[in-house]
């Protein structure tokens, strides 16, 4: 039996490519270290990680939308302003995606109120898609940065950085469902 780290290479990828539907910003630190190190080449991680990042958020979207069929959602969404909310991420869906995506505490609740404001579907996709790259690109830029800045040392620091982004959302979100 072959145990060599190529041979496990497709572990690798498949969690980079499901990393964002548990913790968006750990997955995408934790793909752009492994390029940053040389672990594997930048290309099919930057690349698996986009397509974990958007089927990670496109969903999201429906969560929204069927909160429409609820007839108390409905009577909601008609208010004065909960409307002018809808035009406002209507008339600035790029914006909002961007703070969004960049802004993690604000990403799911905005991607839902994009379903919720009945966004067109194709333009939530291509906004996320955008955002997206624009997020990836800017992430494995900075972890470059930081591997050129701190040399060997970004081998061992970012898989900590990592492991703390993804304890830190899970006790945020453990601890505000205590709260409710």
């Amino acid at each position: 039996m072959d145990i060599t780290p190529d041979s496990y290479s497709y572990l690798v990828y498949l969690s980079v490519l499901f990393g964002p539907f548990i913790q968006e910003d750990a997955a995408t630190f934790a793909a752009a270290g492994l390029a940053a190190s040389q672990i594997k080449e930048t290309l099919p991680l930057f690349l698996t990680i986009l397509l974990g990042l958007f089927l990670s958020d496109i969903w999201k979207y429906w969560i929204g939308w069927g909160a429409l069929k609820h007839p108390r959602a409905r009577e909601y969404a008609e208010r004065d302003k909960v409307m002018a909310m809808a035009d406002g991420v209507q008339n600035n869906l790029f914006k909002a995606l961007m703070f969004g995506r960049f802004i993690p505490l604000i990403r799911i609740p905005t991607y839902v109120a994009c379903g919720y404001f009945k966004v067109p579907y194709w333009k939530f996709c291509i906004g996320i898609a955008v955002t997206a790259v624009l997020y990836a690109a800017a992430v494995f830029a900075i972890v470059r940065l930081l591997g050129e800045i701190m040399g060997e040392k970004i081998t061992w620091i970012l898989p900590i950085i990592a492991i703390i982004a993804l304890i830190g959302a899970i006790s945020f979100y453990f601890f505000k469902r205590r709260k409710l």
